[in-house]
């Protein structure tokens, strides 16, 4: 599980944090173009994104990087699930993104 898990998530994050960036970028842009508050306070809470991962989840993943494969499967185990937890908050915080977006584009001012 282990061997899958931590090449897959050092690519998760650099395309998880490059697509924040990106939607931010894109939200300020339309912002400007439009007025409309929605797209940077959408904007906003994707790059929310960003000091949840650092100070949440970024703590658990040195511990599950530092896992020996020797390690009790139900340490890792443990470990793994409480990383599934947290984030499962990181998508709500891009689904409530998703909902500013989206209603600014179903209902413009």
């Amino acid at each position: 599980m282990m061997q899958e898990w931590k090449p897959s998530n050092r690519r998760g994050f650099m395309l998880l944090s490059s697509l924040a960036v990106i939607s931010a970028v894109l939200a300020f842009t339309q912002y400007v173009n439009s007025g409309d508050v929605r797209w940077i306070i959408g904007g906003a809470i994707v790059l929310s994104s960003w000091p949840y991962t650092y100070f949440v989840i970024v703590p658990l993943n040195v511990w599950l990087y530092a896992i020996r494969p020797e390690s009790e499967p139900s340490t890792v185990r443990e470990l793994m699930r409480s990383w599934g937890v947290l984030e499962t908050a990181n998508t709500a915080i891009g689904l409530a993104a998703c909902y500013f977006f989206a209603w600014a584009i179903i209902l413009p001012p």
